[in-house]
């Protein structure tokens, strides 16, 4: 009968054991690891660290639990040097926590050396301009008692400044030695055979000529020029003509 007694005492206190491990282990479960396991697959929303430096970048993101790594910088004509241009997953994107946010910095804006090309044909020129990702913007004729007539004379900006891609370089193109300054006549209306004809006889040569619709104007009659009437000019310049058509 005693040990009957003993057995039941055994037994009560084995299962008073096994209650309380199991109320320990739900707690734990319940506090610790449940916890744990769900902030693990929480979704969190990317921020948006463009334009930040790559430091204050990374803080940002450590704060909302992802982590960053850094990519190869690339030219970009927006952001400056040193800051964040583009992030994958980007900003807004929901991930889980612990995700890596790839960050790539700016290099700035890409700069392109203007080539050399005072002495050069205006033709030649313009391929070495365009070669180094340049634009030519202008040619503008003037006198040089140096330069050959048809060479470039000087240039703005100068050889070897640095500037953006796209640049306009002005090319200022010798039309030969320096004449006498004389006035501009005036070839308002007149056809364009007289035109030629008047530029020629005052020691002037005939430029561009460019064609426009009017009704202002019968066909072949100077409408402007450039220099215009009573401007100052040199002998040897050369004078752009803009035309009627109809």
């Amino acid at each position: 009968m005693e040990r009957l007694r003993n057995i039941g005492r055994e037994l009560l206190l084995f299962i008073a054991c096994a209650v309380f491990t199991g109320t320990v282990g739900l707690l734990v479960a319940d506090t610790v690891i449940l916890p744990k396991y769900i902030r693990k697959g929480e979704q969190i929303e990317v921020l948006n660290v463009i334009d930040l430096t790559p430091d204050q970048a990374r803080r940002a993101l450590a704060k909302k639990g992802l982590r960053m790594r850094l990519q190869n910088p690339r030219w970009d004509t927006r952001i400056v040097e040193g800051r964040v241009i583009q992030h994958n997953p980007p900003a807004g994107s929901k991930v889980k926590s612990g995700r890596t946010v790839f960050v790539v910095p700016s290099k700035g804006r890409r700069s392109f050396r203007v080539p050399d090309v005072v002495g050069k044909r205006l033709r030649q020129a313009h391929l070495f301009i365009q070669q180094a990702n340049l634009t030519v913007s202008e040619a503008i004729d003037e006198p040089s008692a140096v330069v050959e007539e048809g060479s470039v004379a000087r240039q703005i900006p100068g050889s070897g400044a640095q500037v953006a891609a796209g640049t306009g370089v002005t090319l200022y193109v010798s039309d030969g030695p320096p004449g006498e300054l004389m006035a501009m006549m005036n070839l308002d209306g007149v056809t364009l055979k007289q035109a030629r004809s008047q530029i020629e006889k005052a020691g002037l040569r005939v430029g561009s000529i460019r064609y426009e619709f009017t009704t202002a104007y019968s066909p072949n009659r100077v409408m402007r020029h450039v220099p215009a009437a009573g401007d100052s000019l040199r002998q040897g310049s050369r004078v752009s003509l803009i035309v009627s058509k109809l």
